[in-house]
C-alpha cells in the first residue's frame, strides 16, 4: 500500500495537491470542489493529527476531502481508513467523503473502486461512488504548448538551477518533496522545461528526473524573457507573521543584498495558495485603519518564497525579478545589482 499514502509531506505540499485536485476536476468535469482547509472542532484528536481535510462541494452536495498524513505501512491501510472515514460521516454529517491521492498505479486506484472508496487522484481519475461517479481522462496526453512565460513551478525549478540548488540527480517525486509542491505541478513543469528544449527526457527506473541542457549564463539568457515576477498580489497587514512562513521580500530583502535603505515597513513575501490559512492561524488584518505597530506590506506568490529562501530572505534572482520593472529608479538599479553577483 505504499503508493496509497502521502507519507511524510506537509501541509503546505498537501494544500497543493488539494489545488492541483481543484483545478483538475474544473478542468477535465467542469465542476467546481470550491475547497477549504478545515480542522472542524470537537472532532477526534487522532483524525485531525492522522488527516488533513477540506470541505467543499461536488454537484451541489457538501463534500470531505482528506488527504493521508503519514505513511503506514500494511495491507491494513484501506480498512483503518474505511473505519475513519464512517466516523467523519458521522462526527459531520458529510456524505461524500473523497480520498485524496498523489501519485498512484493503476493497481491501487482499481483497488479504491473494489473497496467503494472515494476518490480523486488529479490527472487520472474521479471516483464517487456515492454519487455513481466514475471519471476519467481517456483522450492522450496533449503536446505541449509553450505559452509566453513558464509556469510557476517550471519557473521555481529554472530559478533553483541558476542558484545550484537543483539536485543534480532526482526523480520528480524528489522534487516534489524537495520543493513543497504537488507531483502534478512537477510532471508539469518537466513537459515545459522539454518543450522548450530547456530539459531533456530522462527515466530512471519508473521515474521521470529532470536534466537541464544549459547551465549558468547559458540558461539565464535562454529563459529570461520567459521569466516573469512571481507576485500576485501586495497587501497591508497587521499581525504577528513568522518570518519562517513569510520571509523578507522587496526591499527589505534588496536592503539585504544591496545597499538601498531599509523601507519604512517590514516587505514580506507569502505563497498565494497559504494566504487564506495565514490569515486564520495569525490572525491578520487587512487595511490601513491601524496603528503603524506591527504593519507589514506582504506579497502573495505563484510559487512559495520559502523553497529558495535563505537566512528568511526570498532568493535574489525572484526578487530581482519581482523589483526590475519597479517605478522608483533606486529600486529598479538595486534590483539589476543583484544580477552582477552571477557575472550574467
Amino acid at each position: 500500500m505504499r503508493h496509497l499514502m502521502l507519507g511524510h509531506i506537509s501541509d503546505s505540499a498537501l494544500d497543493a495537491l488539494a489545488l492541483e485536485a481543484g483545478a483538475y476536476v474544473q478542468q477535465a468535469f467542469g465542476m467546481q470542489l470550491g475547497l477549504m482547509h478545515t480542522e472542524p472542532r470537537g472532532l477526534p484528536h487522532f483524525l485531525l493529527d492522522r488527516y488533513r481535510l477540506w470541505r467543499g462541494q461536488l454537484n451541489g452536495e457538501p463534500l470531505l476531502l482528506v488527504a493521508i498524513r503519514e505513511q503506514v505501512p500494511g495491507s491494513g491501510a484501506t480498512h483503518q481508513f474505511i473505519r475513519h472515514r464512517d466516523i467523519l460521516r458521522a462526527e459531520l454529517g458529510v456524505r461524500v467523503v473523497l480520498l485524496l491521492l498523489d501519485h498512484v498505479s493503476t493497481a491501487i486506484r482499481r483497488q479504491m473502486v473494489d473497496r467503494h472508496i472515494g476518490f480523486v487522484a488529479p490527472g487520472a481519475q474521479l471516483y464517487v461512488p456515492e454519487a455513481l461517479l466514475d471519471l476519467r481522462e481517456r483522450t492522450s496526453r496533449p503536446r505541449v504548448i509553450v505559452g509566453d512565460h513558464l509556469g510557476p513551478t517550471a519557473q521555481l525549478l529554472t530559478i533553483a538551477a541558476l542558484l545550484n540548488r537543483l539536485p543534480r540527480e532526482a526523480s520528480q517525486t524528489e522534487l516534489a518533496a524537495r520543493y513543497e509542491v504537488a507531483i502534478m505541478s512537477v510532471s508539469r513543469a518537466l513537459d515545459e522545461l522539454e518543450a522548450m528544449e530547456l530539459a531533456v527526457p530522462q527515466i530512471v527506473g519508473r521515474q521521470r528526473w529532470l536534466r537541464f541542457t544549459l547551465e549558468g549564463a547559458d540558461l539565464w539568457h535562454a529563459v529570461e524573457p520567459r521569466l516573469q515576477s512571481p507576485v500576485r498580489k501586495t497587501r497591508t497587514v497587521r499581525g504577528a507573521l513568522p518570518l519562517d512562513v513569510a520571509p523578507f521580500a522587496g526591499e527589505s530583502a534588496l536592503a539585504h543584498y544591496t545597499m538601498l535603505a531599509e523601507p519604512p515597513f517590514a516587505q514580506r513575501a507569502l505563497a498565494a495558495a497559504h494566504w487564506k490559512i495565514a490569515q486564520s492561524d495569525f490572525q491578520l488584518r487587512e487595511g490601513f485603519d491601524f496603528d503603524d505597530t506591527d504593519r507589514i506590506e506582504l506579497e502573495t506568490w505563484s510559487y512559495d518564497p520559502r523553497a529558495l529562501a535563505r537566512d528568511d530572505v526570498i532568493d535574489p534572482i525572484s526578487l530581482h525579478l519581482s523589483t526590475r520593472h519597479h517605478p522608483d529608479e533606486r529600486i529598479a538599479r538595486a534590483a539589476q545589482q543583484l544580477l552582477e553577483q552571477f557575472g550574467w
